[in-house]
């Protein structure tokens, strides 16, 4: 028999192949200028990556996700750990949290060039904006459905707050939050991508708008198909760090 690993990559490229062969399909349907064919966008996707700008592009986008990404993750636990840990807290902000998952973050985009403007920092912003509410909501349910035998056990063992945190917390909730950064991963590049189209004269999100207003689909496609890449394999690494936690 096949490990589950093994099977699970077996399905993954069976879904890729069925994949490639719709959208082989679709391309000979609409056209390959409306829609390039997988072999084309492949090729321009290497003509892509050899140009000077883009990685110049590819730079500052992936310097604003690292900070967006590390402020979501890290802002995001400290937050679901205040709002698990201390109820009135919890009560009196999360629902802030819950409004900012449902609110259509581009429907707060004059908000935040009016406090960041154009730049690095508004786009830095828009990857917060997405990534940190799912992390803070996640770890504060985590908490919440912590079993009253850890908080009876640290009152007789008389832990320390800090003691409790790490010795007990921590590994009881760090599968919860391990998927809560693995939406942080997709949703903080998400956000950044949108920042770089509305609020940005640089980016690879700037590059996809620029594209998009000349009508470049070979190009659009190109960096759909990479930012799908990178987005899948990241969500796929953290999903197997998780899955590994939990066994």
């Amino acid at each position: 028999m096949s490990s589950p690993t093994l099977a699970s990559w077996r399905d993954t490229g069976f879904v890729i192949l069925i994949g490639l062969v719709i959208w082989q399909l679709v391309s000979m349907a609409v056209g390959a200028h409306t829609l390039p064919p997988p072999l084309a966008t492949a090729k321009h996707i290497f003509v892509l990556v050899m140009r000077p700008s883009f990685d110049r592009d590819l730079a500052n986008t992936a310097a604003a996700y690292a900070v967006a990404l590390a402020i979501g993750m890290t802002g995001g636990l400290a937050l679901g750990v205040l709002f698990g840990g201390w109820r009135f807290i919890g009560q009196s902000f999360e629902p802030l949290m819950h409004l900012l998952v449902a609110t259509p973050k581009v429907t707060l985009y004059p908000v935040i060039l009016l406090l960041f403007g154009l730049g690095d920092a508004a786009k830095i912003a828009f990857g917060v904006l997405h990534g940190l509410p799912p992390v803070a909501i996640i770890t504060a349910a985590a908490i919440g459905n912590l079993k009253p035998v850890y908080r009876k056990s640290a009152r007789t063992l008389r832990l320390k707050p800090s003691e409790f945190a790490w010795r007990l917390l921590i590994p009881a909730v760090i599968p919860e939050v391990l998927g809560a950064f693995r939406i942080c991963f997709a949703q903080a590049l998400l956000g950044v991508l949108v920042g770089e189209m509305f609020a940005s004269t640089n980016g690879i999100g700037h590059l996809l708008m620029a594209s998009i207003g000349v009508d470049d689909n070979p190009t659009i496609l190109a960096i759909v198909v990479l930012v799908f890449l990178f987005a899948g394999c990241g969500s796929v690494a953290l999903l197997a760090v998780t899955a590994r936690r939990k066994s």
